[in-house]
C-alpha cells in the first residue's frame, strides 16, 4: 500500500468532488482547443468558492510517452526518446508532486489517484507505480481508454498485471465509459467485461453511462460498481442532440431533457446507492475534436463552469445530497463501511 494514505474517516461528512484533473494537455494547447490546463490550486480554490470539501484528482492527459510533433497534428505514437518512461508516467509524479510538494498547504484537500494506459508498456507502467508508491499516496486508478487510444478490454490482457497492482493493494478504478456512438476504445459492454472478470475489485463508471437504463441497472445492482455524474450539463445536452440519431430515446432513463438539473434529480432518486458526484474539471467545458476510432473523429463544443456542476449536486434534498457527494464517494473509493 501507498505510504500515507489518508483513512476514510478523514473525509466523513465532507463534500467530496470524485472526478476532478490536474495538469495539462499539450495536444489541446497545440491543436486550439479548451480545456487545456488545471493547477491543483486552481481547483482548490474553486472547489472553497463552491462548498466542496475534498476531490480525488488524477492527471488531464498522458501525452509525455508519446511524440509531440506528431500529437501537436492529431497523431498519437509513442516516441523514439520519450519524455516519460511509460504512458501517464511523468504526468502522475508531477500530480504527486503538486499536491504534496508544491503546494502543501492545500494536500488535505485532495484524493489523488493515478493514471494507466490499458495497453501500452504495461511492465514500465508498473514499474513506476511501484516507484510512486512509495514516495505518495495513491488513493486509486483512472482509466480513460480514448483518451489513451487503448482499447479497455486489453485490460484483460496485455494490461491485466495493471488490474494486479490495483487489487492487491485494494486500489479503486474510475473508468471513462459510454455505451453509445463510435468510441471504439471505452465501450460499455467491454467495461462490463472487465468487471465481470475481477469481482474483487471496486469500479465506478464515469459520465453517467450517457443515461443508458440498462447498464445503470446492471451497475445498481452490482455489489462493487459505481457511476459518477461527472461533466452533468454537457452529458445532458450531448444525448439530447443525439436522441433520433445515434441514440434512442428509449435506452435512456424517462427524465425531462434537456433539462441537466431534473436529470440529476431523477437520475439519483432512481439509483440513490449507486451514483457519484464529480465535476471532471476543468472537462465540464468539452471544445476539441477526438479521435473515436481508426479513421473516425468527432467535434465537440460544449460549455458548463464548475458552479453548473455544483448546482446540479445541490438541486438535491438533504439526504440525498448526502450520499451522492459523499457517502458513495467514501464506498467507492475506501470499500463500503461496515461499522
Amino acid at each position: 500500500m501507498a505510504v500515507n494514505v489518508r483513512p476514510r474517516s478523514d473525509f466523513v461528512s465532507q463534500t467530496i468532488d470524485v472526478h476532478a484533473h490536474v495538469g495539462a494537455s499539450l495536444k489541446a494547447y497545440a491543436q486550439g482547443e479548451y480545456p487545456y490546463a488545471q493547477t491543483a490550486e486552481g481547483l482548490a480554490y474553486r472547489m472553497r468558492a463552491c462548498g466542496v470539501d475534498a476531490a480525488a484528482a488524477f492527471p488531464l492527459a498522458p501525452e509525455l510517452y508519446f511524440d509531440l510533433t506528431k500529437l501537436a497534428i492529431g497523431e498519437m505514437a509513442p516516441a523514439d526518446e520519450p519524455v516519460s518512461p511509460a504512458p501517464y508516467a511523468a504526468e502522475n509524479r508531477m500530480l504527486m508532486r503538486e499536491v504534496f510538494d508544491f503546494c502543501p498547504e492545500l494536500s488535505d484537500r485532495f484524493l489523488p489517484f493515478v493514471c494507466i494506459d490499458p495497453a501500452r508498456a504495461i511492465d514500465a507502467q508498473v514499474a513506476e507505480l511501484k516507484k510512486l508508491e512509495i514516495e505518495y499516496p495513491i488513493h486509486g486508478i483512472k482509466v480513460n481508454p480514448v483518451l489513451c487510444q487503448s482499447k479497455v478490454i486489453r485490460l484483460l490482457d496485455a494490461g491485466a498485471p495493471l488490474l494486479d497492482f490495483a487489487e492487491g493493494r485494494g486500489l479503486p478504478l474510475l473508468i471513462h465509459t459510454t455505451p453509445f456512438g463510435e468510441d471504439e476504445y471505452s465501450q460499455a459492454a467491454d467495461v462490463f467485461q472487465v468487471i465481470e472478470a475481477r469481482p474483487g475489485l471496486r469500479f465506478c463508471l464515469a459520465h453517467c453511462l450517457l443515461f443508458h437504463k440498462e447498464y445503470l441497472r446492471r451497475a445498481d445492482v452490482a455489489p462493487n460498481l459505481w457511476v459518477d455524474t461527472a461533466a452533468m450539463k454537457i452529458q445532458v445536452e450531448l444525448v439530447a442532440e443525439l436522441f433520433g440519431g445515434d441514440v434512442r430515446r428509449e435506452d435512456c432513463i424517462d427524465a425531462d431533457y434537456p433539462d441537466y438539473l431534473a436529470v440529476m434529480r431523477t437520475l439519483c432518486e432512481t439509483y440513490p446507492d449507486t451514483i457519484i458526484w464529480g465535476t471532471d474539471s476543468p472537462a465540464y467545458a468539452y471544445i476539441c475534436r477526438r479521435k473515436q476510432a481508426d479513421g473516425v473523429f468527432r467535434d465537440f463544443n460544449y460549455k458548463a463552469t464548475y458552479d453548473d456542476e455544483v448546482a446540479a449536486l445541490n438541486v438535491l434534498g438533504p439526504d440525498l445530497r448526502r450520499k451522492v457527494g459523499g457517502t458513495n464517494a467514501l464506498d467507492f473509493i475506501f470499500g463500503p463501511d461496515d461499522e
